[in-house]
């Protein structure tokens, strides 16, 4: 099992408006075919980034759940208006849990 922490940097002032949009449209769509999300954030000084995190159980449940995401006629709309709230790519870092962790 895995987690990835997505962050997503929203143009100067619509960070309020990609948070409302990733909580209420993104995030559902990924989470009907079958992503566990486990949450998304708001940054702490910093109101145009938003950050989701998510979980996996390894890599080919990644590819299948990423693979379903995109081949969804929805997907495309979706990336359109993210595309059109964010300044920059996303940035995402992959997370294992260490052997100790009460993450599991």
């Amino acid at each position: 099992m895995f987690y990835e922490i997505r962050t997503e940097h929203a143009r100067p002032g619509r960070g309020a408006e990609l948070a409302r949009y990733l909580d209420e449209t993104v995030i559902p769509l990924h989470q009907e075919l079958e992503m566990r999300v486990v949450g998304s954030f708001t940054v702490a000084g910093d109101e145009d980034a938003v950050v989701w995190i998510r979980r996996f159980e390894n890599d080919t449940d990644r590819e299948h759940i990423l693979n379903a995401v995109h081949r969804d006629p929805r997907c495309a709309a979706l990336a359109e208006t993210v595309a059109a709230l964010t300044a920059a790519p996303p940035s995402t870092v992959r997370l294992a849990p260490t052997a100790g962790s009460l993450l599991r």
